[in-house]
């Protein structure tokens, strides 16, 4: 049973059509690398399969992925790279609308993130 705003990976899947499905459902939603790492490991696709996965559509233009940053020394070491689906929808050119997908998904965690956190 699938529940409410999952997407359903079926664990047969090879890694690139999992993440190309993932990236595709839920209103085509940019996605930080650790949600997709989550998302795939709950049907045995190991991080390193998603991250070859990821690092071979990107090459062949099928995603975007963008790195972030963030000084707070409490995200040292973390993963905050977003990554989105490349595909035009009516009309818009594919890659601008990939990047604004990732600004606004990198732009709403690091406004809640600064909402909420405080370095002492």
């Amino acid at each position: 049973m699938e529940r409410a705003g999952q997407s359903k990976v079926p664990s047969q899947q090879e890694p690139r059509q999992a993440v190309g499905d993932f990236l595709r459902a839920r209103d085509r939603r940019a996605r930080f690398m650790t949600e997709l790492y989550a998302a795939l490991g709950k049907f045995r696709i190991s991080r390193d399969e998603t991250g070859r996965a990821v690092a071979e559509l990107d090459e062949a233009g099928t995603v975007m992925v963008r790195d972030h940053f963030c000084a707070d020394p409490h995200l040292a070491g973390v993963d905050l790279r977003v990554v989105a689906w490349v595909e035009s929808q009516g009309g818009e050119d594919a890659q601008l609308d990939a990047i604004r997908r990732i600004d606004e998904t990198w732009n709403k965690w690091l406004n809640e993130y600064l909402a909420n956190h405080r370095c002492g």
